[in-house]
């Protein structure tokens, strides 16, 4: 399905919606690390598999599949305290930028589009997240798993993320890593974006999507290419040096360097 041309009519874009984990912020390897740590606790091994049928769902869904897949019998909501203060602990430090992301962003916000957050993860893994990657604050609106009852696949929490900026969904664009992800996009009628990483890149994607990018400072040309432009005065520096200027010099040192075990 990827790279292909999608069939819809769709309105000018307006807007950009933005995943997070794996995709903004690079913390499925930490958040897997958690996973294996609560297995552990309950007596298993993390089994090859397991995580990508957890990829971009919201922690009580996650939760009620690593129950399932394992036979733990505890209630829902003391496996999800118990792993969301484990992925808290593992997440804290440890986080970097996903390349990119600040670069578009930086794109975003010069080209006049409304920036959104739409992330499975709760609102306290998300400001953590934010905040240690420098990325806090660069949004006009957030949703977060706290905020929808039905996680991706189903399309609310993009649809609450459009609700917020006040855009049309068919003015959005979704950027993704995970295929649960890019089913909730199309399920709310908007643009779709793909953008893997190593753990979902050969993972298969049940939606046509409007492009497949390698990193998300490639999918800038792609929306020059459908109309969003930037005033010339930005056109003089590259966008990953505006975002380095904004992250700090050392921080671009960081978000450029592979993060150390």
């Amino acid at each position: 399905m990827t790279g292909e041309r999608l069939a819809e009519t769709f309105a000018p874009i307006e807007a950009l919606i933005f995943d997070m984990d794996g995709l903004l912020v690079d913390s499925e390897p930490i958040a897997e690390q958690a996973m294996e740590r609560f297995l552990q606790l309950h007596g298993h091994t993390l089994r090859p598999g397991t995580t990508e049928r957890t990829l971009g769902r919201r922690v009580p869904e996650a939760m009620l599949v690593i129950a399932e897949i394992y036979g733990i019998t505890l209630p829902i909501a003391e496996l999800i305290d118990t792993y969301d203060q484990l992925r808290l602990a593992a997440l804290r430090g440890n986080l970097q930028p996903m390349p990119g992301a600040a670069a578009l962003l930086t794109y975003g916000r010069a080209a006049g589009l409304k920036l959104a957050l739409a992330t499975s993860s709760l609102r306290s893994h998300a400001d953590l997240s934010l905040a240690e990657t420098r990325l806090a604050g660069l949004f006009d609106a957030e949703a977060t798993g706290d905020d929808v009852v039905n996680g991706k696949p189903a399309p609310d929490i993009f649809l609450l993320a459009a609700e917020r900026l006040g855009t049309p969904p068919a003015a959005c664009v979704v950027l993704e890593d995970a295929p649960a992800g890019l089913a909730a996009a199309a399920a709310a009628g908007m643009r779709r974006i793909w953008v893997p990483n190593i753990k979902t890149r050969d993972l298969p994607v049940a939606v046509a999507v409007d492009l497949t990018a390698p990193d998300l400072e490639a999918v800038i040309p792609w929306l020059e290419t459908h109309g969003v432009k930037t005033p010339a005065s930005a056109e003089k520096e590259s966008f990953s040096g505006m975002a380095d200027r904004h992250l700090g010099a050392s921080d671009a040192d960081n978000r450029r360097s592979p993060r150390q075990a």
